[in-house]
């Protein structure tokens, strides 16, 4: 017979989005609308570029900020740590389909975009690329767009993934812990109820101070 295992106490999950990097460096201080053109335009240089060179320059560039400004490296490499695993099925998809070629150079533009969009999350508080979007979008507000409600919706999912991701987690251990591994609806469905809830509870929060003003 045999006898479930205990699950592990679920560990502190480092938020790897909606957080800022403590520090006071030049690139803490640097304008958070300066900063968000700068990925921009980053990014399009990357996806146009097309060149495993370009990409792997960008990740260099951002790898050297990143000790300039004194940011633990393990903050910055946070997110890939989480995504390693579709990384590593989206290079096998490449090469089955492609070549290694194509494999690296989408591999690499995704590496450049995601560190550099990190490096600017770490290292801007929330609020103000909240304010830098609804700055942003107010020109369409004649069109019906409402920069308010974007911009909070765009906080909220920053907060909202490290919670899920929790979840997905604490509902892995749990499956485990009842001998349900290969469950995919014992991992599945512990996500699915969380999310509702914590969607209904910050529906009630946003409710209470006022959504229809934003």
């Amino acid at each position: 017979m045999r006898i479930p295992r205990r699950p592990r106490p679920l560990r502190p999950r480092e938020q790897v989005l909606g957080r800022r990097a403590p520090g006071d460096s030049f690139l803490h201080r640097v304008p958070s609308g300066a900063k968000v053109l700068v990925l921009a335009l980053v990014t399009a240089t990357v996806l146009l570029a097309r060149d495993p060179l370009v990409s792997a320059g960008v990740v260099g560039v951002v790898l050297g900020a990143v000790v300039a400004a004194r940011i633990p490296l393990l903050m910055v490499l946070g997110l890939i740590r989480r995504l390693w695993i579709l990384l590593v099925v989206l290079v096998v998809l490449q090469v089955m389909l492609n070549d290694p070629l194509t494999a690296a150079e989408v591999l690499s533009r995704i590496l450049a975009c995601l560190l550099a969009a990190q490096l600017l999350l770490l290292t801007t508080e929330p609020a103000d690329l909240v304010g830098v979007l609804r700055r942003v979008l107010a020109p369409l507000r004649p069109f019906g767009v409402r920069p308010g409600r974007v911009a909070l919706a765009a906080l909220i999912m920053l907060r909202a993934i490290p919670y899920l991701a929790d979840l997905f987690h604490l509902g892995g251990q749990q499956a485990r812990a009842r001998g349900l591994e290969r469950d995919l609806r014992a991992r599945t469905v512990p996500l699915l109820l969380g999310a509702v809830d914590h969607a209904r509870n910050t529906g009630r929060a946003l409710n209470a101070r006022g959504i229809e003003e934003v």
